[in-house]
């Protein structure tokens, strides 16, 4: 567990000076000119898409960009990442090169999920349904335990907040989000693209909250309970449009806005859920 004692200081003072390095050795200086726009904020939530559940390897680069004609190669070099175990690191830094996301993914996921896997195969065995069994792998593939991942963008492909603004507000955002939620939501890597036609970050976490048998196990509902948050009508029973997902999502949106407006970004009070890449 001594693993994750520095896990989730975001932006820590020490952090925050990283970050101010980034941006004057890293991006692009005609991009951290301020902008006064009336922004649209656009914020996505999501496990999987068409073809399964996202890949952390998407945002860490870990594959052949040559393959990827909407990915610049030359500006990926100025992308920023971060995880749990790790810290912050430049694409461009060689000196900083650490384990893929997806490896920290997993390792996080063995540290604190291993217990319940196993228990909950030995309970299978007892009742002879092996078939039930599951794998660490098998909780990251799965749609219900596998880590939620948010996009974050501020702007159209025409006018967007600058790189500056958009590090400061997503990462002190995610710094009061740890705070606030980091008892059951745990951040595990966030990654910053300036390597598309539109700067934006995107950010994976996990739910999760002991069960009856006192495992912590990856469920989502439970952790947010757990966190206080009712349903969006109590009166109604748990359903896909009446569940606690929505009202935590209701108030980190309600948490962004507030960070971005003490920094000076008006944004569209509609949220938008569409990637512009």
């Amino acid at each position: 567990m001594m693993l994750c004692v520095i896990s989730y200081w975001v932006l820590s003072g020490a952090k925050r000076r990283q970050i101010q390095q980034l941006r004057c050795c890293v991006l692009p200086a005609k991009m951290l000119k301020r902008r006064n726009a009336y922004l649209k904020l656009t914020r996505h939530n999501g496990r999987a898409g068409a073809h399964g559940t996202y890949n952390p390897k998407h945002n860490d680069r870990s594959f052949n960009l040559a393959n990827s004609e909407h990915i610049d190669p030359e500006r990926a070099k100025g992308n920023i990442y971060w995880d749990c175990y790790h810290g912050i690191r430049s694409a461009s830094d060689k000196d900083k090169q650490t384990a893929a996301f997806s490896d920290v993914e997993k390792m996080f996921y063995e540290i604190h999920y291993a217990h319940f896997v196993e228990n909950q195969n030995a309970r299978n065995a007892k009742i002879r349904h092996t078939e039930r069994n599951r794998t660490i792998e098998d909780l990251l593939a799965g749609k219900k335990t596998c880590p939620e991942e948010t996009i974050y963008q501020f702007g159209t492909l025409d006018e967007h907040a600058s790189v500056e603004d958009l590090v400061l507000v997503v990462t002190e955002f995610m710094s009061e989000f740890h705070e606030r939620f980091g008892t059951h939501v745990h951040l595990l890597d966030w990654a910053l693209h300036l390597d598309e036609s539109t700067p934006h970050i995107h950010e994976r976490h996990v739910f999760d909250c002991e069960n009856k048998y006192g495992e912590v196990a990856p469920q989502q509902e439970k952790a947010l309970e757990a966190l206080g948050f009712d349903l969006p009508d109590p009166g109604k029973p748990l359903s896909r449009r009446n569940n606690r997902k929505i009202t935590f999502d209701a108030a980190c949106r309600k948490m962004l806005f507030e960070i971005a407006k003490r920094h000076g970004l008006d944004l569209e009070e509609a949220v938008s859920y569409t990637h512009l890449r």
